[in-house]
């Protein structure tokens, strides 16, 4: 495998980091995976997935986020970007660089918050992938939680956020353990999701409650067996508004939760999604 470490300008001028990671052999050229962390985990965390991608021969494109290591933000406290500026000015740019977009095939991959955003910009027509795969997204809202002690966790736990951000102007949530450091209109647009079980983006008029059910474009929803954060009901309801994507919940080696499939089972993860798209082909 080799890699090429770079960065983009998205349509605010900030920069975008990203990584390219090549296969030493590619002799049918399968897809290309552009994938997308979840909130607050950089894109070192997955180098172990992409290991697995390239070993398959895929060519793997892997986002940086706002705020992390390869897309630093100067003063978190003072940044207003949300989902939308995510969907309408990064992903862009980073389709429209050559690796992907002479591609002959773009799968767009995301985890957890990942996974929403490449919904949410397929149904938007920001980017046109050919396929779309999540990985332990779900919707976060309370109803979703099984029993009433995890509903009334679940929503004292979005209270906490929205009150937290709402003080301080930003989610300092590197101290707290969810999400990392993030700027108020990220946890806002997070947050909204949780409380109304659909997106209402900050700033951003266009319907994509709307534009999620008649997404047409290929889908398949993975859910993760030991996922403490998104169980498989959270997966389901999101998927019934995605036009009633394609579900599959996975069954790893070992004990995982919703972050450390990607270090201790990513290809449990991986075979699946091949297996779906030699499908499609």
């Amino acid at each position: 495998m080799s890699w090429v470490r770079g960065s983009v300008v998205a349509g605010d001028g900030h920069r975008i980091g990203y990584e390219i990671c090549k296969p030493v052999a590619d002799p049918e050229r399968p897809a290309t995976m552009v994938f997308l962390p979840a909130l607050g985990v950089p894109l070192s965390y997955y180098t172990h997935l992409f290991d697995v991608w390239t070993g398959d021969g895929h060519q793997v494109v892997g986002v940086e986020h706002r705020g992390q290591p390869l897309s630093p933000i100067t003063g978190i406290r003072r940044g207003r970007f949300g989902y939308s500026d995510m969907i309408r000015r990064d992903l862009p740019a980073i389709f429209d660089l050559p690796e992907v977009r002479r591609a002959p095939r773009v799968v767009l991959v995301g985890h957890s918050m990942g996974g929403a955003l490449a919904l949410l910009s397929a149904a938007a027509g920001t980017v046109s992938p050919d396929a779309i795969v999540t990985v332990a997204t779900g919707t976060s809202w309370c109803s979703a939680e099984f029993g009433t002690r995890r509903r009334v966790q679940r929503y004292l736990g979005i209270r906490v956020v929205r009150a937290v951000t709402g003080v301080l102007g930003y989610w300092p949530g590197h101290r707290l353990g969810f999400a990392g450091r993030q700027p108020s209109t990220v946890m806002r647009d997070w947050a909204y999701e949780a409380s109304h079980g659909r997106f209402r983006l900050h700033r951003d008029p266009f319907d994509y409650e709307t534009a999620l059910s008649r997404l047409s474009t290929p889908r398949l929803m993975l859910g993760i067996d030991g996922d403490d954060l998104i169980n498989p009901r959270a997966v389901a309801l999101l998927a019934k508004r995605a036009a009633d994507a394609a579900r599959l919940q996975v069954r790893v080696s070992g004990d995982v939760n919703h972050f450390s499939w990607a270090r201790r089972a990513p290809a449990d993860v991986a075979r699946p999604i091949g297996q779906w798209l030699a499908q499609l082909t």
